[in-house]
């Protein structure tokens, strides 16, 4: 397993288990994923499609997209789900220039849903997605971080019982750069 807090090139891949609660159901998922985050490109920011308005069209023109390509398999062999994992694009001390709000899209650059148990069911299945920012070049996206537990914080409700695979969590984002 890739340690808590570890610094990855862009390309390697880091081999992170995880453990997903349905509420609804009261199962989880459990597995072991290999992720590999590659180079960050730019685009202009005019080729973000979305439905905007003509404000933030306007903001969208002046700014550039930043993506990475994400590809994820699945390492454990057993057939689940993976849930969305959380990446998280830096951009150095004070965040993007820009917060576009709605839900972006660009060419070759798809945020995806995980895939369902039934095609992420064997060692090797792969799924590709993609992290997308908008900023200005005075403050590029730089690093791609993974916040999903016991690497980040775990996210429940209230009613949901303890997780017990790991007693610590929020040990250490990977980061890419």
């Amino acid at each position: 397993m890739t340690r808590p807090g570890a610094r990855l090139r862009f390309g390697e891949k880091a081999i992170v288990p995880v453990r997903h609660y349905y509420p609804l159901l009261k199962t989880y998922d459990e597995g072991v994923l290999g992720i590999v985050v590659q180079r960050i490109r730019t685009t202009p920011g005019s080729e973000v499609q979305g439905n905007f308005g003509e404000d933030s069209r306007a903001v969208l023109k002046r700014h550039t997209a930043y993506h990475a390509k994400i590809i994820i398999t699945n390492e454990s062999g057993n057939a689940f789900s993976p849930g969305t994992p959380r990446f998280t694009g830096e951009f150095g001390d004070f965040g993007p220039a820009v917060t576009v709000s709605g839900e972006m899209r660009l060419p070759g650059c798809r945020e995806g849903y995980p895939p369902d148990s039934g095609e992420f069911d064997r060692m090797g299945a792969e799924w590709k997605t993609c992290i997308l920012a908008v900023s200005s070049r005075s403050r590029p996206m730089t690093e791609v971080r993974y916040d999903d537990p016991p690497y980040g914080k775990e996210i429940q409700f209230e009613q949901d019982p303890s997780p017990d695979f790991s007693e610590h969590y929020d040990l250490g984002a990977i980061t890419w750069s």
